[in-house]
Order: structure tokens, then sequence, then C-alpha cells
């Protein structure tokens, strides 16, 4: 994590307020996951191409997030099941900027659209304030919905150039369930490219797959549900929890190494 932060500290800074051209609310994602070591291979050679967000000087920037569901975990077996048409409803908060949201996640295929709405605080069940997002851009009922899973992780993000492209990549992944159980997603990165169109040619993609690092979907939501709620169904996602094994076992292995 040190040796990422300081490659990414030699890239030209942008700040919240110019990068607004490129908040994406509607966008086609492609996700990865990787350990940091093939990441920072990619960016070294893309150093040139892109800025990295920046808040008060620093470019890992705190996260926290709140999953809602029903009682029957329907969000999370809509993407199990491969429902090509599926959403989230969850809080986020930005610790650098105090700003928090209640926001939707609607995926359609391979494009997502996003809608928020600024919140003083978090409440349980959903206040009725905000009760309308839900409402008006799922077929939930905010009532039927519960807190699932707590996300907190840090999140640098890239925004090229030239092209209407931003690239995040979160680390130190720490998942925590309503029964306050916790699991921390190790030596693992979060990659996620987010374009305004499909097909639109990104460079860094390219450098990825030449490295042999494929298109992994799977969300945050699905892998902590999953690490911590032993009834679930996950057959599905069997092919893509290997490779997070896998990163992790490399992890565990360097440990044992340095002992």
């Amino acid at each position: 994590m040190k040796d990422l932060l300081q490659l990414v500290n030699f890239f030209d800074t942008i700040s919240l307020d110019e990068m607004k051209c490129t908040k994406l609310l509607n966008r086609v994602d492609t996700k990865f996951i990787m350990s940091p070591a093939v990441l920072m291979s990619v960016l070294a050679k893309h150093s040139d191409e892109y800025k990295v967000v920046a808040v008060n000087n620093k470019v890992s920037l705190s996260y926290e997030t709140i999953y809602f569901d029903t009682d029957n975990l329907d969000m999370y077996k809509e993407h199990h099941n491969g429902k090509n048409h599926r959403y989230k409803v969850r809080y986020r908060k930005y610790a650098e900027t105090g700003d928090k949201f209640i926001e939707v996640k609607e995926k359609i295929n391979n494009r997502t659209n996003k809608e928020r709405l600024r919140v003083n605080d978090f409440t349980y069940p959903i206040a009725k304030g905000l009760e309308r997002i839900v409402h008006d851009y799922t077929p939930y009922l905010a009532n039927h919905l519960e807190p699932k899973l707590s996300t907190k992780f840090n999140r640098i993000t890239l925004i090229n150039k030239t092209a209407c492209e931003r690239i995040t990549i979160d680390l130190d992944i720490n998942f925590i369930n309503v029964s306050d159980d916790t699991y921390r997603l190790g030596n693992c990165a979060i990659v996620e490219i987010k374009r305004d169109k499909e097909g639109i040619y990104s460079s860094f993609a390219r450098t990825l797959k030449e490295k042999g690092v494929l298109p992994l979907s799977i969300s945050k939501y699905c892998l902590g549900t999953i690490a911590l709620n032993n009834n679930v169904k996950y057959n599905r996602f069997k092919p893509r929890l290997r490779k997070v094994e896998q990163l992790l076992a490399e992890e565990s292995n360097q440990i044992a190494m340095v002992v």
C-alpha cells in the first residue's frame, strides 16, 4: 500500500470540483481484481495519462458504505442468479469531506445508472423523506429494506486527461455485518474502469489484458455477504471467488516467508 501511494503521488492531481465532468452517474463499468504488485506495474505505464483526485493533499480517501436488502436478500440473489436488471440501495459516507448520501444503483446489462440524495444522517429504517428515491428508481418498498452489510475501504480515483473515463482503485477493504462480525479482504485491489460509452478505447484496460488480468464481475456487497453469511448460495460466484482466494493465499505465503 505504501509503495502504491508513493507511485500515485507522482501523478498530476485534480480536485473534486474539477472532476465534476466525469461524475459518470450513467456509465459502463468494467471491474477487475488484482494484487497491488500487478496494479503498480500497470499504473507505472500510464502515469502520464491520468490525474489523481486529491482532497486536502490526500489521494487515498476513506469511504464507508451501508448496503440495504430485503430479509430474503433479494438484491444479492438477483446478482448471483445473473439477472441483467438489478439494483442496490445504500448509504455512503465520504470521510474526508463529510458528505453523506443515500444512493440507488440500477444495473441494466453492462450499463449502470446511479441516483443519489444528500442526507444529514443515516436513519434506520430509511426516513420518510428519503423513501421516494427507493420507490422512484427500484421495484422495492423502503420499509421492506434493512441494513445488511457495511464496508470500509480506501479509494484512489484516477481521471483520464483526454477521455471521459474514471478509474477507481479500492484497497484495505473491510466488511462488517449486523452482528459486528468482520472480514478483511487482504491482498486484493478492486479496480473499476468507468466510462460514458461502451466500446470506448481504454489503454489501461488493454494493459491489464496483456498482463492476464481479465474482467471479474462481482460486487463488494456480494463478496462481503458470502464472507459473513454461511447460509447464502454462491455457486455462480465460485470461479471468481477462487481468484480472490488465490490472491489472499499469495499474501499469506509472503507473510510466512517474512516470519
